[in-house]
């Protein structure tokens, strides 16, 4: 009976003890994550960024045959959370990319984006087989023809700069109008023009590829050309000026200009100059008339040969 009465009493004693037990529930789930990240400027397929909440990271693998120059994002978070921000597209060599996660509750996270590039093993760029034994090119116009295992056609991921071999001036070609097309056997790039300011001298070739960085064998001469303009029609007031722009080359030594007209040769007074454009004066006794593909210019430049061209010129009163 003493047994029985000290199993009862134990019984209610451990009820006892459960009752007065507090329950105490699970702290609620962050509402700040980023649940998704989409790269989503692919036509066939999309890329999805590796999300690590430990890190607070995302990293995306972005393999060369897709491509790609950037990617343009489109990321999920959290149910009635937001990015802090416009999402923009984000280039595949920027560093430091940040996304902050303001969730509904007020909380904030952060995340830093990678970029891994799965490149080409190597980078192998020549001059094409055309080119001349010494490469060279001119002012406002293209490099001569380049030749690489690129395995991509998008110029935007190359990156090509000049250096001056005698002053190491560094000059950075734009990469808008350069592009890259497939050959039989390789690839073939075409830069984009040169500026018209750019000095004259030898210049190593620096190419930037899918995280490759080689300098092409031989130099690139950058020299001037015959300067040439076009004619265009031009209406101008007695004593007034009239510009006339270069073509396919820059102006250099401008020293003299003028026009001949109904048998009778005018100097047209340089008022200025720059590589691109040249400004003449128009003299004050010119005779008024509209001279209609007859007016005969004539240029000339400091050891070059004249250029002659034959304009459309209508000359108004004062």
């Amino acid at each position: 009976m003493n047994k029985l009465l000290l199993i009862t009493a134990l019984l209610l004693g451990l009820a006892g003890i459960s009752s007065c037990t507090k329950n105490i529930g699970l702290d609620p789930l962050p509402q700040n994550k980023i649940l998704e990240y989409k790269v989503s400027n692919l036509p066939d397929t999309v890329i999805y960024g590796a999300i690590d909440e430990t890190d607070h990271t995302i990293t995306v693998y972005v393999p060369y045959y897709y491509s790609l120059s950037l990617i343009d994002p489109e990321i999920k978070v959290s149910e009635g959370a937001k990015i802090d921000g416009e999402i923009l597209p984000v280039l595949l060599d920027t560093k430091n990319t940040r996304y902050s996660v303001t969730g509904a509750d007020g909380s904030k996270n952060t995340y830093t984006l990678t970029i891994i590039q799965q490149n080409t093993p190597n980078l192998v760029v020549v001059w094409g087989p055309n080119v001349a034994a010494n490469p060279t090119t001119y002012p406002k116009m293209i490099l001569p023809n380049i030749q690489g295992n690129f395995l991509s056609t998008n110029a935007l991921l190359a990156k090509v700069s000049l250096i001056n071999i005698k002053t190491n001036a560094i000059v950075q070609l734009p990469s808008d109008g350069a592009s890259v097309r497939p050959t039989e056997n390789t690839y073939s790039y075409t830069s984009s023009t040169l500026s018209a300011d750019i000095d004259t001298g030898y210049y190593k070739v620096r190419f930037q590829f899918l995280g490759h960085d080689v300098t092409i064998e031989k130099p690139v001469h950058v020299t001037f050309l015959q300067p040439d303009l076009l004619i265009p029609a031009r209406e101008v007031k007695q004593g007034g000026t009239i510009t006339f722009d270069s073509f396919n080359s820059v102006f250099v030594g401008l020293k003299a200009a003028r026009v001949t007209v109904l048998g009778k040769t005018y100097n047209l007074p340089v008022q200025s100059f720059t590589r691109q454009q040249m400004v003449l004066q128009i003299p004050d006794d010119f005779p008024v008339g509209r001279y209609n593909y007859t007016a005969a210019y004539s240029f000339d430049f400091e050891g070059w040969n004249t250029v002659n061209k034959t304009g459309d010129l209508n000359v108004l009163a004062k």
